[in-house]
């Protein structure tokens, strides 16, 4: 399924948070430019399985990609602050469950 879910993704856009501090040693660098290459990937990835299954958690994303919770969710803050998902809301309150804020697409 998660082959089915990468495959009808869409281009997300550009998601370029700052990745190593300028402070950081070369080896940061190197890691950061390695995630810039797979990142979006992730987030394409990720946005299929939110608008295949809206209102739902990154455990329950991660079955369906196949990445780690903690990728999905590094990817999760970037693709909110992009405009492209938001956390599901009642009554103002961020909607959870088992732990996790639940999402959906905009």
């Amino acid at each position: 399924m998660a082959t089915e879910l990468w495959a009808m993704s869409a281009p997300v856009g550009r998601l370029d948070p700052p990745y190593a501090r300028l402070t950081d040693p070369a080896t940061s660098h190197a890691a950061a430019a390695r995630a810039k290459r797979f990142s979006a990937t992730h987030a394409q990835r990720i946005l299929a399985a939110i608008k295949h299954m809206p209102r739902s958690t990154p455990e329950y994303y991660s079955q369906m990609t196949g990445l780690t919770v903690v990728q999905i969710d590094r990817r999760l803050v970037e693709m909110e602050r992009a405009g492209l998902i938001r956390v599901v809301q009642q009554d103002g309150v961020p909607v959870t469950y088992r732990g996790f804020r639940v999402w959906e697409p905009v």
